[in-house]
């Protein structure tokens, strides 16, 4: 007896596959609508492209918390040892003027004022940054948050562009700016 593999349908398992895995990571493509602004205590919680923050938003996971707050500055907690009460472990300074952070279609993540303009970007979108189709911001419960862009293909795998605790990563330009 032989065995014919349909590669066709082998593609497709395969293909499947990768998307469980990044649903599970919470990586996947969804849309411009997060379904959760927290996820349990392990998994990273995730902000996707066009997906915006605005004053008194969370987005956290186990003890990390990133939060759009009402004086304008976009903040990422954490909670001490023993449960201590949350310190900033990094903010983008734009206290008084910021509205809401937006990750831009671009991959690039934003404070905006009011009137729209930036007063913070993270640099990972349009010329400074060469950014591939999927982009998301990940909390994760380290501590970190980082702005992760993927293929779209069937390789499941992620590159940094940006995170609170490195800045600026490969294949984006100089943080100098």
């Amino acid at each position: 007896m032989t065995t014919r593999t349909n590669r066709k349908a082998t593609t497709r398992t395969a293909t499947i596959a990768a998307a469980a895995l990044l649903t599970t990571t919470g990586l996947l493509a969804t849309g411009n609508t997060a379904t959760a602004r927290a996820a349990d205590g392990n998994a990273p919680a995730v902000l996707a492209s066009g997906e915006s923050l605005s004053p008194g938003d969370r987005l956290g996971t186990g003890d990390t918390q990133l939060v759009m707050q009402g004086d304008g500055d976009l903040v990422l907690y954490t909670t001490g040892a023993g449960g201590a009460d949350p310190q900033p472990r990094w903010r983008s300074g734009t206290t008084g003027e910021g509205n809401r952070a937006v990750l831009r279609a671009d991959g690039n993540l934003v404070v905006a004022a009011k009137d729209g303009g930036v007063l913070w970007e993270s640099r990972t979108g349009g010329a400074d940054c060469v950014h591939l189709p999927v982009t998301r911001l990940t909390v994760r419960p380290d501590g970190d948050m980082s702005i992760l862009t993927m293929p779209n293909s069937e390789a499941p795998y992620v590159i940094r562009l940006w995170s609170a605790t490195m800045g600026l990563q490969f294949p984006c330009g100089s943080a100098a700016r």
